[in-house]
């Protein structure tokens, strides 16, 4: 047997398993998305590439309108830093951040959320996590879908994919709590 019938071998028996229909629909949503954008294409004459042209995305929200839900402190002596820290160790850089949540709110809430979680639904991104700097995170108002539902381990999280504004022209997936996420319709 020579090479060659060795990879027809190689390649006939690697047949793909037919994929979940949460993956078909992640697929066809990123396909969907795609041709909503296309706006058209531009044929090369002399056999070039063919040149893609994509309609404008929206503006990304305002920053202003989605203030923090939790409070930052900056500066703080080396006694008050080590204060914070003995009061809750998880404290990046001895800095009040939001509170974590207990293992009864995270229960509640993955609770409440099993009304309207599902793959496909249209959400907000309504808060955030603490930032290094302390500055309102970006994502905060954007809108997107949720892509993915997590294990049990990760109950609190969900995958986003995020819809696009300004100049993005690639997906955007992200992992957030679900406390930071409220549907909306669409």
């Amino acid at each position: 047997m020579d090479d060659r019938e060795e990879l027809e071998r190689l390649l006939g028996e690697g047949q793909r398993p037919t994929p979940s229909p949460d993956a078909q629909w992640r697929a066809e949503y990123s396909k969907a998305q795609y041709q909503r954008r296309l706006a058209g294409a531009q044929f090369d004459l002399f056999g070039g590439p063919t040149i893609e042209h994509f309609h404008r995305n929206t503006k990304p929200p305002a920053q202003e309108a989605w203030p923090l839900d939790y409070e930052m402190t900056h500066d703080l002596t080396p006694e008050e830093q080590a204060q914070q820290l003995a009061a809750d160790p998880q404290t990046p850089w001895a800095r009040t951040t939001r509170k974590a949540m207990t293992p009864e709110e995270k229960v509640e809430m993955i609770a409440s959320a099993a009304n309207w979680l599902r793959l496909g639904q249209r959400v907000r991104i309504t808060g955030t996590s603490p930032s290094i700097d302390g500055s309102n995170e970006r994502r905060v108002g954007r809108v997107g879908v949720v892509r993915r539902l997590c294990s049990a381990a990760f109950a609190d999280y969900v995958y986003i994919n995020l819809d696009l504004v300004g100049q993005e022209r690639s997906e955007k997936v992200i992992f957030i709590e679900l406390r930071d996420v409220v549907p909306i319709e669409d």
